[in-house]
């Protein structure tokens, strides 16, 4: 084979990067037949490796395949050698190497593929074959089977279809040692070492220390390198190619180059005689640099494929043709461009997706530095990725490669250049750098980035934008030269300055007025000199130089010569402070500027470019200091963007000038300001007695000023008055004789200037006033301005003006509340936009809180403004650029936020969800800021590196109210940080740190799905926002979310949408519509269905006769502790007896089990306070139709329902009751534990408190186990709601089942084949009996007095004749003896949960409201059933007509009784006071009256449904009460009741005698049994809740139904009742019940 295919080869195998995990050896013995590991991602070019030892000559070592179609692989020993058998679908091949393997030695084996080749390496000894066919992808990683080594899983003997070489299973098991097993488990993954499946079918065995698995007991290996045992201890594989050394320590010197455009390199594998390298999926990252807008980066391809990277226009290009389709991106994020000289990180991932067996997609996305992506796909008749040539950085002709978009090679540094074609993975400079024969390098290439930075530019984006540079030392001498363009015609360049007392030395360069000013001060005076002859604000590149030697110097700008000389003795310049390029920031206290700076006063910082920076002919890397400090607002690269004014960005009449790549928005004469002007400005009232007065600080001189104002008012008085306290000097501004005045006093000169006209009309106008030393201008509404001069223009101190206060509408002391003397009265009216030197007043108080809505209001003071007016609130909010965030995972990307001194963000919101991400920006370091909605309060947290901040507003109302809210983020002074929401502000201080160090991007509406669990500490945000923003203001611009985003989204919509409403019929089969803001979701947890709508079949699985189970582990991480459970599920059996599922705690006796007895549901569960059951009686299961059974729990309560079937609701009472459930930990379907009672059948959707077990077993996920007979169901399930709905309660036709209510007619539900042998109603009459016979179960408990009885009596259940209704009372209440309860009529029971009684309740689905105090039944106070959607309750009873043979009617009566807690009880748990109770009298006793449907329209019904037309109350049926005679008439003598009472006495005593006997005769035959077995051979019939009563050996079913009626009667007269079910064919089964049935 040729050179450079083997080079390729041994690349493959050593360039390969794996990540790391924990490794151990395993041994495989009889009692570990075998060990199952993750799918084996074979692709294209995949390797395995393990190592072996043994003393067996035979064995099956290693086993996977396609699922069972055709591909396999199969390594085995054969007589001490190892063979690899192996079939990729064209026919089985065959490798065999080494011999005498089994010595007892270690063994390492590899198995790697090419393509059709395979290679078997054993001890560095390998063999090759070519497999034959077209194709050679092993399977589909999907449905591909496990790694299994040293055997195959027992369950596969009965699943043979499954095994692609079915003749596996009967291969002899390997008996040895395993260790170091290490391949690809995911598509796209580099091999890692594997470990074994959690699964309790999985058995293996750590080897001890004795393994020499030395990686086991200490793996030294850092960095991702892969830790290797060897005999001689561990050995690490540094596989990435970043970090190098014996523990993969030591960083590895970057794989980078330089190009300078006639570089580059390739490989031609068709020039040396290689396959092409094929995959299914393929990776090309690289790094690049550059300041070039055009270059190739990468180019790839075989024949007519290919794909070509490379710089377009300052942005991304790619482009890709495959089979015949093609396609084409571009990434160039708005207002970003890649040219910069910075670097930037470059993946593009393709992946081929088979579709049809002729059509395949081809998934392609590219992504710059993790953020700015694209993404597209390409159909075609193609399989594979196919690579035979590739260039990197250019080629010979670079016009001329396919798919080119640009013609010329690339210019900059590359670096990491790497190529991945499934698992090979390939770095190009790397293997150049090494001399590689793969790789041919065409000119001569560094391999190092020797690029400079020093003269790449910086752009300041923002008049705050400045760096910060260490003193520019220039003492005696010095030079500084600078490269600056810009069209803004104010700016301040430089500035450096000394602290020698008590004058300061100064240098500074500023643009004024378009023209460059440089200012030199040694400390003896200063100067002032214009170094510009020519405007040099024209957008076009300008050179600045300067030179100095003592007192003299030379200013350069364009060639044009100014020269110098400094006033005064002094030659040195002592320049203590750092020099600050690009401004000074709004930290930076005017007070601390000379005087003569007039751009550091006004504060105006330089907008534009500046390069190549040189202090005393040492170059500046600018772009450094940029991404160590204020990286958002210092941009690298200067370029010209397109006219920004174009797109009229200015509202409400706004204009718009031309700043530096920004529109300039002269807002003065509107309403509104902001950026755009378009946000309500804030405005003050002032009343004549109010005022705002801001101080400036003692020291405060200036030469310059310039001052706005807008204000409203119908009268005279004072705008503004500046006053000092060690001088008279003034500037005032007031509305006089209708016109506006404008006074200046400096010293003995006084100027005054009058503009407009009627200006006191109560509309809106705009003052404009400037000062520049003694030059004055004043100018109202947009009107010519007015100009003057004082007398003379000087310069120095006779043109300072000192300022400590400013006074506006009034002036006042600033300390005591008192008027100062002025000519003037005081203002009233409106005033807004403010703005003194750059200072924004009014804006600063309303963000710091000061003033409020009420008009007498106390005087606010923030340390330099003090404020006693109001705010005016705006009539309504104007928004604009308004966007919709349709779901929770919608997010938008805007460049990186400026804030690292100072922070502007407003926006409005609108919203009906209580939590989402509003705003994210990550930072270096701890910095971040973020802006989110929880519990529907808004929260502004950030961190400056010391510590979290989070400030929350306190409004009362919730925000998720679908209105809009305005939110403003500022910082108005360094320290001071506000949030204010509508009329809320909040405000924190900061101590130390005060720049916020950003990075990346400013995520909007949320973040990448994997960011949410990485978000610093202190945002709780784990969604996006869903809902509407609009009116987004940053510093500077007013960005549009659509069009200025530079990471997009599709599902943004335009304008403000939605919400849509949920509605009744959203969702199918009882789903949950879960209201979203325009939309809505169904949350089908509790359906067992699935999709959009809960309409979806969910994945199922059948269970098969031989038992089998799913179980699924929780991963640690998710082991809790829950107190709410949920459980749903659906299933198709016809088994009654069988366990569901069974939920357990990992350290507790805590369980929860689902199952089916006697056909009935169940659910029983255990929190720590005893076992629980709770079921459904009516409905039996066992029927082959579709049931739902949907389960929660919350704390110790809980409910059940049956498809659509009443819920029925448990509560334990009294004691303490646990309400957790420890540590959850497996759920095991399909069976007990055990396996114990297997279920058979098809089970569907079941989730378990959210996790989907059947979906994750079907997806493979390894906390997923599959065992014995289970596998997937495929067919559609019988989804008939109908019958499902009216599935036959049970105890009619069920073997060996007697239900307590047997039915006849057309209610029974006879399930006779011959419809004849039914027994019909007539039809049509109205009057038909229908009689209820009762089949006594537990005895009754005692009778209580009833509330409305006054004379004491117990209450009995009534006949005709003692019922205040009916035909014998006449409306009178009469009172009947107490009879002796006669022993026939008692049967023990049992209490299976002591010592808490429980109240069960059986509620109506279709009923909400909990509370039904008119319901005829009495029951005790109903617990709060919180968080179960239940109603009320109603006893569920049925109907039905039987006539005896001699055609007597017995009607069975029935008390429900209201018992205490404090009363003894001797019922089950599940025998509670709301289920009825039923006593069959003697027909000559009672005269049959019989509970009635009143149902109209509806003849057939299904038995145990609720008619559509049940409001909770008496429809259904109407139980009659009795109550005791208040009259003296008495039915039977005084003697007779005392002879009764005697003889009651008497058989009380007897009772008790033999009750006695019995107990001890039972404690000595069954002292040794004590679970009370139940006797197989004993014919009992029981009902349905028998399961859950206990065996009942004295209290048998039959005994009460043919024994105990008959005995009931007096005098003996009527025959015994027969029984009305024939007896079971053979005994219950009870296997597999619980002792706590006993």
């Amino acid at each position: 084979m040729p050179s450079a295919v083997a080079t390729m080869r041994y690349a493959l195998l050593c360039l390969l990067s794996f990540s790391l995990s924990t490794t151990f050896a395993f041994v495989l013995d009889k009692q570990n037949p075998y060990s199952q590991f993750r799918k084996w991602n074979a692709g294209l070019n995949g390797t395995i490796e393990i190592e072996f030892k043994t003393d067996q000559p035979n064995g099956l070592l290693l086993y996977t395949d396609d699922g069972g179609t055709y591909d396999f692989f199969e390594l085995k020993l054969v007589n001490g050698g190892l063979r690899l058998r192996y079939n990729l679908g064209g026919g089985a091949q065959i490798l065999t190497v080494g011999n005498n393997l089994n010595d007892g030695h270690w063994h390492k084996v590899q198995v790697a593929r090419r393509d059709e080749h395979t290679t078997l390496t054993v001890d560095g000894i390998s063999q090759t074959k070519t497999s034959r066919g077209k194709e050679f992808a092993f399977g589909k990683f999907t449905t591909n089977s496990d790694v299994f080594v040293g055997g195959i899983p027992p369950s596969y003997d009965s699943k043979l279809a499954t095994l692609a070489l079915p003749s596996v299973i009967f291969e002899p098991k390997f008996r040895g040692a395993v260790r170091n097993l290490v391949y690809s488990d995911l598509p796209g993954q580099p091999p890692r070492r594997q470990e074994l499946r959690h699964s309790r079918d999985l058995k293996s065995s750590r080897i001890g220390n004795a393994s020499g698995d030395a990686c086991e007991r200490r793996d030294p290996c850092q960095h991702g390198g892969v830790c290797i045992s060897t005999d001689d201890g561990p050995v690490c594989e540094c596989r990435d190619g970043d970090y190098e050394g014996a523990f993969c320590e030591r960083d590895k010197a970057p794989s980078e180059a330089t190009f300078r455009g006639a570089e580059f390199l390739s490989y031609d594998l068709t020039q040396t005689g290689g396959e092409p390298i094929v995959s299914t999926q393929d990776t090309i990252s690289l790094y690049f640099k550059t300041r070039q807008p055009n270059g190739l980066l990468f180019y790839t391809g075989h024949e007519a494929d290919y794909l070509n990277l490379a710089v377009r226009d300052g942005g991304v290009s790619l482009t890709m043709g495959l089979g015949n389709g093609k396609q084409e991106m571009h990434i160039k994020p708005s207002k970003t461009r890649f040219d910069d000289h910075q670097w930037h990180k470059l993946t593009v991932h393709r992946r081929i997706q088979e579709v049809t067996s002729f059509t395949s997609f081809c998934r392609v996305s590219a992504i710059v530095d993790d953020v700015y992506s694209d993404h597209s796909h390409v159909a075609g008749s193609f399989t594979m990725l196919a690579s035979s040539r590739a260039h990197v950085g250019g080629s010979l002709n670079a016009r001329a490669l396919p798919g080119a978009r640009v013609h010329t090679n690339f210019i900059g540094c590359l670096k990491k250049v790497e190529f991945s074609a499934d698992t090979l993975r390939l770095n190009l400079i790397d293997l150049a750098r090494t001399g590689s024969k793969l790789i041919t390098v065409t000119g001569r290439l560094e391999y190092s980035c020797i690029a400079t930075d020093s003269a790449d530019p910086v752009t300041f984006t923002t008049r705050d934008a400045h760096l910060i540079l260490p003193k520019w030392e220039a003492v005696k001498t010095g030079t500084i030269s600078f490269k600056f363009r810009t069209n803004e015609p104010n700016g301040l360049i430089l500035f450096n300055m000394g602290a020698k007392p008590p004058r300061a030395d100064l240098f500074a360069v500023e643009i004024l007025n378009g023209y460059i000013y440089v200012h030199v001060d040694l400390g003896s005076g200063g100067v002032k000199v214009r170094a510009s002859r020519r405007r040099v604000d024209d957008s076009l590149w300008h050179d600045f130089l300067l030179r100095r030697s003592g007192r003299d110097g030379r200013v350069t700008v364009d060639g044009a010569n100014a020269e110098f000389k400094t006033p005064g003795e002094s030659n040195q310049l002592e320049l203590d402070g750092p020099l600050y390029v690009g401004g000074l920031g709004s930290e930076y206290s005017a007070s601390r500027t000379p005087p003569v700076l007039w751009t550091a006063a006004l504060r105006q910082g330089f907008v534009g470019c500046v390069r190549d920076l040189t202090l005393n002919g040492k170059s500046q890397d600018l772009t450094a200091f940029a991404r160590q400090q204020d990286s958002a607002s210092v941009r690298p690269a200067c370029h010209v963007l397109m006219k920004q004014c174009v797109s009229s960005p200015c509202q409400h009449g706004g204009i718009c000038s031309e700043g530096w790549n920004r529109p300039l928005c002269n807002c003065s004469a509107t309403n509104y300001g902001g950026p755009t002007c378009g946000r309500e400005s804030p405005t003050i009232f002032l009343n004549g007695s109010q005022h705002l007065t801001a101080s400036l600080g003692p020291e405060h001189v200036t030469q310059t000023e310039e001052l706005m104002l807008r204000f409203r008012t119908s009268r005279a008085g004072l705008l503004l008055r500046t006053a000092s306290e060690h001088s008279a000097d003034r500037i005032e501004l007031a509305v006089a004789a209708g016109r506006i005045r404008a006074s200046v006093r400096l010293g003995d000169r006084e100027k005054n200037l009058l503009a407009g006209t009627n200006v006191a009309d109560d509309n809106w106008h705009t003052v404009r006033f400037s000062r520049r030393a003694s030059n004055l201008r004043l100018q109202v509404d947009g009107a010519a301005s007015v100009r003057g001069t004082l007398s003379e223009t000087i310069l120095g101190k006779a043109s300072t003006l000192e300022i400590s206060t400013l006074h506006l509408g009034g002036l006042y002391h600033p300390e005591e509340e008192i008027q100062m003397t002025s000519t003037l009265p005081n203002f009233v009216g409106y005033i807004q936009k403010f703005v003194f030197n750059g200072i924004k007043y009014i804006d600063m108080a309303k963000a710091l809180g000061v003033g409020s809505g009420e008009e007498h209001n106390r005087i606010y003071d923030t340390s330099n403004i003090i404020f006693n007016g109001r705010f005016v609130k705006p009539d309504s909010l104007n928004v604009y650029k308004a966007v919709t965030f349709k779901s929770k995972h919608t997010y938008v990307g805007l460049p990186l936020l400026k804030a690292y001194a100072n922070t502007y963000l407003d926006f409005y919101f609108r919203t009906t969800e209580m939590d989402g991400l509003l705003f994210y920006n990550g930072g270096k370091k701890q910095d971040f800021i973020a802006i989110e909605l929880v519990s529907g309060h808004v929260h502004c947290v950030f961190n400056l590196g010391d510590g979290v901040v989070t400030m929350k507003d306190k409004l009362k109302n919730f925000l998720n109210d679908n209105r809009w809210h305005t939110v403003s983020v500022r910082r108005p002074t360094p320290k001071i940080h506000t949030l204010q929401v509508d009329d809320d502000i909040e405000m924190h201080t900061t101590s130390s740190n005060l720049m916020l160090e950003l990075d990346s991007v400013l995520y909007v509406g949320g973040v990448p799905k994997d960011m949410y669990t990485v978000l610093p500490v202190g945002v709780l945000s784990r969604q996006g926002f869903e809902g509407c923003m609009s009116s987004l203001d940053l510093p500077g611009e007013s960005p549009s979310l659509l069009e200025d985003a530079v990471v997009p989204s599709s599902s943004l919509g335009s304008g403000c949408e939605g919400p849509t409403k949920c509605t009744h019929n959203a969702c199918a089969n009882k789903g949950v519509c879960v209201q979203q803001w325009n939309t809505y979701v169904c949350d089908c947890d509790l359906t067992s269905f699935t999709g959009p709508t809960c309409y979806d079949e969910s994945i199922a699985y059948e269970f098969g006769p031989s038992r089998g189970t799913i179980t699924y582990t929780f991963p640690p991480s998710s082991v809790a502790d829950t107190e709410m459970d949920k459980v749903a599920l659906g299933f198709v059996t016809s088994k009654a007896d069988a366990v569901l599922l069974k939920i357990e705690s990992s350290n507790t006796q805590d369980y929860m089990q689902m199952e089916i007895i006697r056909g009935n549901l169940f659910m029983v569960y255990n929190v720590g306070a005893g076992d629980h059951p709770l079921g459904d009686e009516t409905t039996r299961v066992d029927d082959g139709a579709y049931h739902v059974a949907r389960f929660t729990r919350n704390g110790s309560r809980s409910s059940l329902q049956l498809d659509n079937y009443d819920v029925i609701i448990r509560h334990p009472q009294g004691g303490q009751q646990s309400t957790i459930f420890n540590s959850m930990s497996v759920v095991t379907v399909g069976g007990g534990g055990g396996s114990a009672r297997p279920y058979s059948g098809v089970l569907a959707g079941l989730v378990v408190d959210g996790v989907r077990v059947l979906e994750l077993a079907a997806a493979g996920d390894p906390a997923v186990s599959v065992r014995g007979d289970v596998r997937r169901a495929h067919a559609p399930l019988d989804r008939d709601i109908n019958r499902m709905q009216q599935t036959p309660p049970s105890g009619y036709g069920g073997p060996g089942v007697l239900d307590e209510l047997v039915y006849s007619g057309a209610g029974s539900g006879c399930r006779d084949d011959d419809e004849d042998a039914c027994v019909l109603p007539d039809a049509g009459s109205g009057d038909d009996l229908i009689t209820p016979v009762y089949v006594p179960s537990t005895r009754r408990p005692p009778s209580k007095t009833h509330k409305g009885d006054t004379s004491g009596k117990l209450m009995k259940p009534c006949d005709d004749e003692d019922c205040i209704e009916g035909s014998g009372s006449n409306g009178e209440e009469i009172t009947e003896p107490e009879r002796p309860a006669t022993t026939s009529m008692s049967s023990s029971t049992h209490s299976m949960t002591p010592p808490a009684p429980a109240t069960t309740e059986r509620l109506r689905p279709d009923v909400t409201s909990p509370d039904v105090t008119s319901h005829e039944v009495p029951r005790t106070t109903l617990p709060d059933h919180d968080n179960i959607h239940a109603a009320t309750f109603g006893v569920h009873t049925e109907t039905n007509r039987k006539t005896t043979p001699d055609d007597h009617t017995h009607t069975a009566h029935f008390t429900p009784t209201d018992r205490h807690e404090e009363e003894p009880t001797h019922t089950t748990a599940e025998d509670t006071n709301h289920m009825p109770e039923y006593e069959d009298r003697n027909e000559n006793e009672i005269e049959a009256r019989t509970p009635t449907y009143e149902i109209e329209g509806e003849q057939d019904r299904a038995p145990g449904r609720v008619h559509p037309d049940y409001n909770g109350y008496e429809h259904e049926i109407t139980t009659k009460w009795y109550h005791p005679k208040t009259t003296d008439n008495r039915v039977v003598p005084p003697e007779s009741e005392f002879f009764a009472t005697i003889v009651g006495i008497v058989a009380s005593i007897l009772i008790a005698i033999i009750l006695i006997v019995i107990i001890v005769l039972k404690y000595i035959v069954f002292k040794f049994d004590p679970s009370y077995k139940v006797t197989e051979d004993k014919n009992y019939q029981q009902g349905a809740s028998a399961a859950l009563l206990g065996n009942q050996s004295h209290s048998g079913y039959q005994t009460g139904v043919q024994g105990g009626v008959a005995a009931g009667g007096q005098g003996g007269a009527g025959r015994p009742l027969q029984p009305l079910a024939a007896p079971p064919p053979h005994p219950v089964k009870r296997d597999g019940i619980k002792e706590w049935y006993v």
